[in-house]
């Protein structure tokens, strides 16, 4: 099987990463392009926002809908390593011409070329203000030259692939009482601080998030989306108005096995997996959630 490799950070994935990576399968008739995270970026190791196994299922998540994608994770960090074993590996004008620098050798210009040697076939995406030297050039969309990670975590969430993103529809009032810290003593206070905790995780992961409450809307919290996070209220009162609201939700969604339902309620969990949507625990969004880290 004829494979390749795309070492990056994908923090997050964008539309021009699957460009690329597509374009390239394409161009040499690859069967499969692997997305290469290194557990430690050479150049970046301080510098991402979303851990690397977040990474990987994002990725994951986007290939679900595209066999000839795959991620791996490794310890190896220059390109020459990272590229051992495959048919051709892919990279973008800016990381070609690091590549082919001295310096990330130590400046020895003989273990560069020791290095550029051991490369396979090697395809690169053309990038403005870098002139490609000793590769074959990629045939890319000139509009995806300006896509950029950077852009994405800075609020141009339409750069980002659309299914790589987590789809979270979490049970709020039980994530809210999955921690001793004194919630019942102002339940409005404790809802409104939850929702500020998902929005945060929505600005650095734009993840998709759902959360339902039980009792009447808060007055500056109504039924909608507020920065990126939804917020939906029980229909009505009673026992068990949330949990239908949000067995409700998971009914209406056109893709629930792609869903992810928050609750550590076990009644709650059996019947959204009925339906094929996920159930993670509270606790491990509030994990996530205090550490800042998906």
């Amino acid at each position: 099987m004829s494979t390749g490799v795309y070492p990056g950070s994908f923090d997050p994935l964008t539309i021009a990463h699957l460009a690329i990576a597509e374009a390239a399968t394409n161009a040499a008739g690859l069967e499969r392009i692997d997305l290469a995270l290194s557990n430690v970026a050479l150049g970046k190791e301080t510098t991402a926002r979303a851990s690397v196994a977040a990474r990987a299922a994002a990725i994951e998540r986007a290939a679900r809908s595209r066999p000839w994608l795959g991620v791996v994770t490794t310890d190896a960090q220059l390109i020459a390593d990272i590229a051992a074993g495959y048919d051709v590996v892919v990279m973008g004008a800016d990381k070609w011409a690091q590549v082919r620098d001295p310096a990330w050798y130590d400046g020895d210009p003989e273990r560069r070329d020791a290095a550029l040697a051991a490369l396979p076939r090697v395809l690169v995406a053309p990038r403005p203000g870098f002139d490609v030297v000793g590769a074959e050039v990629l045939d890319i969309d000139p509009e995806h030259a300006h896509v950029s990670s950077t852009r994405a975590r800075a609020g141009e969430h339409h750069l980002v692939v659309a299914d790589a993103r987590r789809r979270l529809l979490v049970d709020g009032n039980n994530v809210v009482g999955s921690r001793p810290d004194g919630w019942w003593r102002d339940r409005p206070g404790a809802t409104r601080r939850l929702v500020a905790a998902l929005q945060s995780l929505a600005a650095r992961t734009t993840d998709d998030l759902t959360v339902v409450f039980d009792g009447r809307p808060l007055p500056d919290l109504a039924e909608g989306v507020h920065d990126r996070v939804r917020v939906a209220y029980a229909r009505r009162a009673g026992r068990d108005a949330g949990d239908d609201r949000i067995v409700e939700e998971v009914e209406h969604d056109s893709d629930a096995s792609s869903l992810t339902v928050v609750t550590s309620d076990r009644a709650l969990a059996q019947r959204v997996r009925a339906l094929g949507a996920n159930v993670a625990g509270a606790g491990t969004l509030t994990r996530e959630l205090e550490s800042g880290h998906p």
